[in-house]
Order: structure tokens, then C-alpha cells, then sequence
């Protein structure tokens, strides 16, 4: 059946629904101004029971933690204590409100508190915290839990480090983060280019280039660290020559919230690759300057230059790209992006549209947590404000930039590798997020693909389905979506353009969101390996370097506790996996095939993922077990 016969078949309650899905789901776009979110979440678009459960549990661990950390030091012998003296005062000072239902659930609580004690794992404290975050949704953040947390963060460490063990004592219940072991390794700040956090940031440069001009590398840096029988020049033209350029945050003001002035710098570093043709040859990084103009305040920086003016320097860098990763790469570009479809597809396409049945599993609780984001998380005094360097209307202007300046028509994956000319793993052997992206982007391609042939037998019939064109045409259009280069000629006229743009809408909501979500925990939780803020200037780099300076340079450690709270939560809640549908959910027959086949490469990635694993350090945020389905955190 096409999808021009399907429309033909649309009964009027269907039409109805979307004029009601037209009044429910309004845009709104003084949010973030100026892009288009949804105005007042829906009931319909809330977070489930099971959502806030996962982070409830999530919860218990980062609590015990904390409050041992904060709190252990008072005279209490376990954590079992611990927890019942905290509780106790949370409740006598008004922290937990006395609502019937938090009440009786505390009281069937309690006993076990006094009774039983704290399993080791604090599984107790699972039901307290879906309490309070489930009797209001996240709302609850704004008053209860958020004097919860205040009461929690009393006698916290503050102040800069003395040593890096001092953010070692931040763990005394769970472990500290494997990266504590070896980020100050070059090979490990290199591969963070191309395998971290926020690994889409790297290109290949020629020598000399544009670049140069505002980055005066000499043969002299260059053959420091790759030895005299090479050269830069060499290594530009033969494609080994590979730059991170920060520029988009020359100029960013700097914030000072909660209490200490911060610092953002707009480095560029250099790396290369050796020669010859070793298929497991890894970057090496060459230089770094830590601003635009090249002179006396920004020195070339090269591993030669002094143990702490390079860990300076590595960790100058690994800010900005926290600040680009945060705002741009991660809420901009999957968060933000995804949800202007969802608005979208609610809005124009029916309930029994086939291109809305395939997209709308991958927009579950994207909505919801979109909509809290912009009231907490990137609000004036939220975890942005707090954690990064610049301030929350220039984090929430690079945002707006970051969706602005997105593409979607080169957006798609492949030429995104392209552009940057990182496409050729002969070039550039060892790049984990680019190869394993391109496995789960080739297996959605295809489901994709076969999907849609089903209902669209030629491109005729996509052009003349009226319900996809106005979807189409309210992504783009300034009352609607705003997506910057979307359709072609203003609507789609192809089936492959379709499969592009569903293949890209379904990547982002799933694996690319996973791939930049997901190393929030593991690498960026530990602020001594990634502070999310500089809180020194980059002129400390014109004269010798102590490791003081390297220190204070590190977030305090108050702010280096908020950060491992607030990413290990952001990073370690797995709601639903890609392929995953509902059961029955797709009522067509001819669709379970086709879905076997999807399943079935999916798993073939992930046995593929895990060989390359043994070849290479080891990268699991693209495998598909790991990949949610939907933006949900």
C-alpha cells in the first residue's frame, strides 16, 4: 500500500487528533531564545514510573557517596547511621515535605532503616527517592529535593587541591573513575580526540594551511616529539597532520557562579599520526597554543616545555572542549535537534502515518527531558552555570549557535566524516567513534530503507504524500522548527532523501546521543582528569609552571564533587535499546521480517564492536546493547 492510498484511508478522528496534538503541542521559543521547543509539556509526554525508578537508583549510589564524604567525618559509625541521621534531620528541618504519600512511604521505610540497616548496596533508598521525585515529576527539583541536596552538600571539601589525591577522597564508597589512572597520559589525551566525549571535533590540515597563520608550529615543535626524519610539511601531505580548533569560543565571557571567577580559552592543538602503514598507529599530540593569536600571552606549548605547562596546556584544552561538548555537541545537537522533529511529527503526521510510526518510538521522554533541561539544568544557577566556565547566557548562546549553525543536509553522517577528511581510516586508522558510528548508521540505513519501500513504491508517492510534505515543510519553517538546510527545494522528493533524513533523525535520537551521553560518567565525572571550568588564566603559561599552578588551575573541590554527581546521573541511566519496539507495536506484517533483519545487524555490530575492541583501546559507547532508543536522559 503507498502512502498516497493510506492518506485516502485517514477516518476523521485521526484528522481530529491532529488538530488536537496542534493545541497540546505549541512551540515556544523565549525558552532558549530563538529555538523551537515545545511551550508546556503535555501529560502524555511526562516521565514513566520505570524512568524515574532508573534514576532513582542511580540516585542511591551518588547519595551514599556524597553523604559519606560530606558527613562521615561526625561521630557515626556506618553508612547504615549515616543514612537514619540524615533522614532523621531532613525531616525535622523541613527538607522532605510532609505530604500523605512521601509520609507513608517513609514509614514503611523506616523500620528497615532501624531494623534491617543499609544493605551494602543501599537498595532502601531506592523507594525514597522514586518518592520524591516521582509525587511531583522534576519539579520537585525546585523545592524539596533541591533543600534535600543543599542539606547534603553541608561540610562538603572546598577549595583547591593540594595534590590530585585529594579528588581520590571523593570516592570513599565507590570506586574512582578508571580515567584517574591515566589521563595525564599524551596517548590518552590523544585518543580523547577521536574516542571521548565529544569526538567529533577533529580534521585533518594541510601544512601550511589557514591554520598556521594563527598557529605558528615549526618543524622545530614538530620533530620534538615525531623525531628529525619527519616534518610537518611532510606529514600534511601525506594526510598524517590532524587539528582541534576551539575558535568558536574566542571572545566567551567568563562566569564566576557559584563563587569563583572561571576561565574559558579558545586553544588549538596539533597531532599527528607516525609514519608508515600500521593499522593501530594512534595520534600523538605536537602542540598547543591556548588562544587565537599567536604571540607572548599564548605560547606554543609542545611536551617539551615542562611537566605542568603541558599538563597545563592538555587540560586548557580538555575545557573547551567540555564547553563545546556540553551546549553544542550534546544538547544542541542531539537534544534540541531530535525534539524539533518530535514537535514535528506530533503535529502533522497521523497516528497510522508509517513515517510516524517509525519515528515516534525514538522520541519517548525526549520531550520530557528537553522540557527540564531548559527549567533546571541550563537555567541561571543550574548544573551549566555552575559547572562550566562561561557564563549561562553565553552557554545558552553557544546552544542557539550550535543548532543554528547545524546543517541537516551534511549532517548526515558520512559526509560529516568527509568534510572534516576524516573519512579515510587509511589516513586515520584508529578512530572508534567514526568506524563504530558508521556499522549502527549502516544498520539503520537499511531497516530504514526497507521500511519505507514498503509504502512508498517510487518517488511519486512520497511527493504526493500531503501529510509528509507538511512535515516537512513545518521542520523548516520559521513558525515551526527552524532546521537549518532541511528537504530539497523545500519538501522531499525522494525516497532516498526520505531514508537520509529518518536514518539521521532515528542516529541522533539513539546512537549519537548515546555516544556523547554516555562518557559523561566515565571520563568526565573526574574533574581532576576534566575540569569542566578553567580557574586560571592561560598567561600563568608565560612564565615556569609549578604544579600549584597546574592545581589550581583544577576545579575547587566542591565543584569538583557537583560534577562527578550531576554527569555519573546524566551518564548511567539506560532506559530502552535500540531495535527494542513494543511488542506488537508495528500491526503490519510485512514489517516483522524486517525488523528480524534490523535486530539481527544490530547484533552483528556488537559482536563486530567487540572484536575491534580487542585490537585497539577499548570503546564501548556505540555498542548496541549500550544504545538507548530514545533521547531520555
Amino acid at each position: 500500500m503507498t502512502a498516497s492510498s493510506q492518506d485516502n484511508s485517514i477516518s476523521l478522528p485521526i484528522t481530529h487528533n491532529l488538530d488536537i496534538a496542534k493545541q497540546e503541542y505549541q512551540y515556544n521559543y523565549t525558552h532558549i531564545p530563538s529555538i523551537a521547543m515545545v511551550d508546556q509539556l503535555p501529560d502524555a509526554d511526562r516521565f514513566t514510573s520505570n524512568w524515574y525508578f532508573l534514576v532513582a537508583q542511580q540516585l542511591r549510589f551518588i547519595f551514599a557517596n556524597t553523604l559519606v564524604t560530606n558527613r562521615g567525618n561526625r561521630g557515626s559509625k556506618s553508612i547504615r547511621d549515616d543514612v537514619i541521621m540524615f533522614v532523621l534531620e531532613a525531616l525535622l528541618k523541613g527538607a522532605i515535605p510532609a505530604r500523605i504519600s512521601i509520609i507513608a512511604r517513609l514509614l514503611q521505610i523506616f523500620p528497615q532503616f532501624l531494623i534491617k540497616g543499609i544493605s551494602k548496596d543501599l537498595r532502601e533508598l531506592d523507594d525514597l527517592f522514586f518518592s520524591l521525585l516521582r509525587e511531583n515529576g522534576l519539579m520537585i527539583l525546585r523545592d524539596s529535593l533541591n533543600r534535600v541536596i543543599e542539606l547534603l552538600y553541608e561540610g562538603q571539601p572546598t577549595g583547591h587541591a593540594n595534590n590530585l589525591n585529594d579528588y581520590e577522597k571523593l570516592f570513599p564508597v565507590i570506586s574512582v573513575p578508571a580515567i584517574s589512572k591515566t589521563f595525564q597520559e599524551d596517548e590518552v589525551f590523544a585518543y580523547m580526540r577521536v574516542a571521548g566525549y565529544n569526538p567529533v571535533i577533529i580534521e585533518r590540515v594541510t601544512s601550511p594551511g589557514d591554520w598556521s597563520v594563527r598557529f605558528p608550529v615549526k618543524d622545530e615543535h614538530y620533530q620534538a616529539v615525531m623525531g628529525n626524519d619527519d616534518s610537518l610539511a611532510a606529514a600534511g601531505e601525506e594526510g598524517r597532520l590532524y587539528l582541534t580548533d576551539y575558535k568558536i569560543l574566542d571572545g566567551a565571557l567568563n562566569g564566576t557562579y557559584p563563587h569563583e571567577q572561571k576561565y574559558l580559552y579558545a586553544p588549538l592543538a596539533l597531532f599527528a599520526l607516525p609514519k608508515g602503514s600500521d593499522p593501530t598507529r594512534l595520534l600523538r599530540p605536537i602542540a598547543i597554543q591556548c588562544g587565537q593569536t599567536p604571540g607572548p600571552d599564548y605560547p606554543i606549548i609542545t611536551p617539551n616545555s615542562g611537566k605542568y605547562a603541558w599538563l597545563f596546556a592538555k587540560t586548557v584544552v580538555q575545557i573547551a572542549d567540555a564547553n563545546i561538548h556540553e551546549p553544542v555537541t550534546h544538547l544542541a545537537r542531539t537534544h534540541l535537534f531530535v525534539g524539533i522533529f518530535v514537535m514535528s511529527t506530533y503535529r502533522q503526521l497521523p497516528l497510522n502515518h508509517p513515517l510516524g510510526l517509525l519515528l515516534r518510538p525514538h522520541f519517548e521522554n525526549t520531550l520530557a527531558i528537553n522540557d527540564a533541561a531548559q527549567r533546571i539544568l541550563i537555567a541561571p544557577g543550574g548544573g551549566v552555570d555552575r559547572l562550566l566556565s562561561s557564563t549561562i547566557d553565553n552557554s545558552r548562546v553557544l546552544a542557539v549557535y550550535g543548532l543554528q549553525s547545524y546543517s541537516f543536509n551534511n549532517a548526515i553522517l558520512p559526509k560529516q566524516f568527509k568534510q572534516r577528511g576524516v573519512d579515510d581510516p587509511n589516513l586515520l586508522p584508529v578512530y572508534p567513534y567514526r568506524d563504530d558510528a558508521l556499522l549502527v548508521w549502516d544498520a539503520i540505513y537499511q531497516w530504514v530503507s526497507d521500511y519505507l519501500k514498503l509504502y512508498y513504491a517510487k518517488d511519486e508517492d512520497i511527493q504526493k504524500d500531503a501529510a509528509l510534505q507538511a512535515w516537512a515543510a513545518e521542520a523548516q519553517a520559521y513558525n515551526g522548527g527552524r532546521v537549518s538546510d532541511f528537504g530539497e527545494d523545500g519538501g522531499i522528493k525522494t525516497r532516498k532523501y526520505l531514508a537520509d533524513a529518518a536514518t539521521l533523525i532515528i542516529f541522533t535520537a539513539s546512537a549519537q546521543h548515546a555516544a556523547v551521553n554516555f562518557p559523561q560518567k566515565d571520563l568526565m565525572g573526574y574533574a581532576a582528569a576534566l575540569p569542566m571550568a578553567g580557574y586560571s588564566p592561560a598567561s600563568t603559561l608565560k612564565g615556569e609552571v609549578s604544579e600549584q599552578d597546574y592545581l589550581n588551575l583544577l576545579a575547587p573541590l566542591d565543584q569538583a564533587q557537583r560534577q562527578y554527581n550531576l554527569l555519573s546521573l546524566l551518564g548511567s541511566v539506560y532506559y530502552n535499546r535500540l531495535g527494542e519496539y513494543p511488542q506488537g507495536y508495528f500491526k503490519d506484517p510485512q514489517v516483522k521480517p524486517l525488523l528480524q533483519t534490523f535486530q539481527s545487524n544490530l547484533q552483528q555490530v556488537e559482536a563486530t564492536i567487540n572484536q575491534r575492541n580487542l585490537n585497539r583501546p577499548t570503546y564501548e559507547y556505540l555498542l548496541p546493547s549500550k544504545i538507548p532508543q530514545s533521547i531520555n536522559i
